[in-house]
């Protein structure tokens, strides 16, 4: 009771000094719009990574590995590469790449995408050479996005939370789920060209036949992935070293463009997408354009059966008033 005693009087001088602090102080309303128009879905939304220390910890071990290893090998691949052999490489690894895609588009029901993926991947691996030359894009076809944690987003997993992981680096945990799913079940894109696709065999045959094929295209793809992302690391560290937090702009970069494949995905998805309204504007009336009241005369136009009925519009000065 005696600590109460001091303790009540204290509380009560600390309340009435709030209080008249309170009246002091101008009053300062909080702007109209804020009062007028709510937060809307539109309105950019901050990237949620609660574990940012430990994301921050693996990044560190990440960059340490990046300035030992990975810059160095990129900066020595891009300077003794040829542009052309480089760029060859990449349209070769995304060939490969292709019916992954082409399976993520079609579990999205993205119609459009699938159609443009199964052409590409014909188009590149017969007239490009075995995807060697991205010809395909010059006829329009470009290149789709389309990957399993993009399939789970449009299928309702949407709130995922930001995520570094040793060597992969920045992602988000829906997006590794999906990348450890589709590196479990990846497809054979040798098994789209057999070698004895012009032979009549048995199955057994065509399968045994086959395979060695499979595996040459598993190699190349395991071989040519990493020197894709070589290309893009001299890019990574000129962001660094324009950067005062790294980490920060780094998720911000990612988060962006990664934004930018859903909002895609959600848009062009027979799941989600919006379907288009009809233009009420693109059907006009039937017009009929007359010169002069004699004309509509002649044209006996105040006998045009409902069913049938138009929109008159009159050309010329108006009839004379009677004298």
């Amino acid at each position: 009771m005696k600590v109460w005693s001091l303790v009540k009087p204290a509380g009560s001088m600390l309340f009435a000094a709030a209080l008249s602090a309170c009246a002091g102080a101008p009053v300062i309303p909080p702007p109209p719009q804020h009062l007028a128009s709510p937060e809307s879905d539109a309105e950019p939304k901050a990237i949620s990574d609660p574990n940012e220390a430990f994301n921050r910890s693996v990044f560190e071990t990440n960059q340490t590995f990046n300035h030992a290893i990975l810059y160095p090998v990129a900066r020595a691949y891009n300077e003794n590469v040829p542009e052309p052999v480089r760029d060859r490489v990449e349209a070769f690894s995304t060939n490969l790449s292709e019916p992954m895609v082409f399976v993520n588009d079609v579990l999205q029901l993205r119609p459009q995408a699938a159609v443009t993926t199964l052409g590409r991947f014909a188009f590149n691996s017969t007239v490009g050479i075995g995807g060697l030359f991205d010809v395909a894009a010059t006829q329009g076809l470009n290149h789709q996005s389309g990957d399993f944690g993009q399939t789970m987003y449009v299928w309702g997993y949407r709130d995922s939370s930001y995520l570094v992981l040793p060597i992969v680096g920045p992602t988000n945990v829906r997006d590794a789920i999906g990348s450890g799913l589709e590196f479990a079940a990846q497809l054979h894109s040798g098994a789209l060209i057999p070698a004895s696709l012009l032979s009549a065999k048995s199955v057994a045959d065509f399968i045994e036949d086959s395979e060695p094929v499979r595996n040459v295209v598993d190699v190349a793809g395991t071989v040519t992935s990493p020197l894709t992302n070589l290309s893009k690391a001299q890019d990574m560290e000129t962001l660094e070293d324009s950067s005062v937090d790294f980490y920060s702009m780094l998720r911000s970069v990612t988060d962006q463009k990664r934004q930018a494949e859903l909002q895609e995905a959600l848009t062009t998805s027979a799941l989600t997408g919006t379907p288009q309204t009809p233009d009420p504007n693109a059907i006009e009336p039937v017009m009929v354009l007359a010169s002069s009241p004699t004309i509509l005369e002649l044209r006996r136009t105040g006998n045009v059966p409902a069913e049938t009925a138009r929109t008159i519009v009159v050309i010329g000065p108006p009839v004379p008033a009677p004298q």
